[in-house]
């Protein structure tokens, strides 16, 4: 008799969550061929898991996303090209999380960047952080969560291109 308890409970949990599902994230906007071969940044996590929701959601950013950062961070920081600049970046860190508390939905984003930067024989490394959000109505798919990547991919590619700006003018001045 335990031995069914133990059987059915294992499988009311099982239909209960587990729910796990998969999205494709479009970002092929962002990147743009041939922008900035002076600024690198390194390959992360090809999925994101976008955590605060009741079942398991995992966008799958493609192109990827390490890809649509450094365009847009070689398209930002073009003006504030200097003879000899190089600018490299380690991988991405990136989180998502969605707070349905409010209405409609916030999905926020946190995105790190460690970057060495290297011009006129002087160079600086530094960690670069933001925090941006967008909203979604709380009733929505799944689908929205992977549209409002590409807005907050761009919001927060900004924030650090305007963090690296600085730190740009300030080795090139020397």
């Amino acid at each position: 008799m335990k031995r069914f308890l133990v059987i059915g409970a294992t499988a009311l949990l099982c239909a209960c969550g587990g729910q796990n599902v998969h999205e494709s994230a479009s970002l092929g906007d962002l990147v743009k061929p041939g922008t900035a071969p002076w600024l690198t940044v390194a390959t992360g996590a090809d999925k994101l898991e976008v955590r605060g929701l009741d079942h398991k959601l995992t966008l799958q950013p493609s192109p990827d996303l390490s890809a649509a950062v450094q365009s847009q961070l070689g398209s930002l920081l073009q003006p504030s090209y200097v003879p000899d600049l190089v600018v490299t970046c380690g991988a991405p860190t990136i989180s998502l999380r969605v707070d349905q508390d409010k209405s409609p939905s916030t999905v926020a984003m946190d995105l790190g960047l460690h970057c060495a930067i290297w011009a006129h024989g002087y160079d600086a490394n530094h960690d670069y952080k933001t925090q941006v959000s967008t909203a979604v109505a709380s009733s929505t798919e799944d689908q929205a969560y992977a549209q409002a990547l590409s807005k907050l991919v761009a919001d927060s590619s900004s924030d650090i291109a305007s963090q690296l700006r600085g730190d740009i003018g300030t080795i090139a001045s020397r």
